[in-house]
């Protein structure tokens, strides 16, 4: 893969810091050959009201970023050097650094990540709403009516007919 080095820059001042931060990101596999590096120096502003489109050949490192930031990629590889600072309402959060239930609950309330094929996300033998329920119960939601309803919203906000879709 050819080295990346995404350092885009505006003429206009931003007034905050952009929300989403990576600064030199580097990430690798160890395999039985020795390490191979799938992402290499990749640095990036994300503001506020921005999109991010990563664009390249099967194999140049976009999922294996996206992986990085949600910080779910295999126990094979590693992210060094390289620091992703996620901001939000006055906080600043270095996400290589944070603990495991620290991470999970940045990945339920501050960041989320649409995986390839997300619509075989679901297990076609389960119904959405069980699935659904147990995502939320981990999460820590108990009332089911709140948890019905905000899966009716996100089921609708992704043009899904809710009472097709749910039971």
């Amino acid at each position: 893969m050819a080295s990346s080095n995404l350092d885009w820059q505006t003429d206009d001042k931003r007034e905050h810091p952009a929300p989403l931060t990576l600064e030199n990101v580097h990430v690798s596999y160890a395999t039985r050959r020795g390490k191979v590096r799938a992402v290499r120096g990749v640095t990036v502003d994300l503001h506020a009201g921005e999109s991010l489109a990563l664009i390249g050949e099967s194999g140049s490192g976009k999922s294996t970023l996206g992986l990085a930031i949600v910080r779910l990629l295999p126990e094979t590889a590693e992210v060094v050097p390289g620091v992703i600072t996620y901001r939000r309402d006055g906080r600043e959060i270095d996400v290589l650094k944070l603990k495991p239930n620290e991470m999970r609950e940045f990945r339920w309330s501050d960041c989320a990540m649409v995986f390839q094929a997300a619509l075989n996300a679901f297990n076609p033998v389960l119904k959405v709403w069980a699935q659904a329920l147990d995502t939320a119960k981990a999460h820590g939601w108990s009332d089911k009516d709140a948890v019905r309803k905000r899966l009716v919203e996100l089921l609708e906000f992704v043009q899904l007919d809710p009472k097709r879709v749910i039971d």
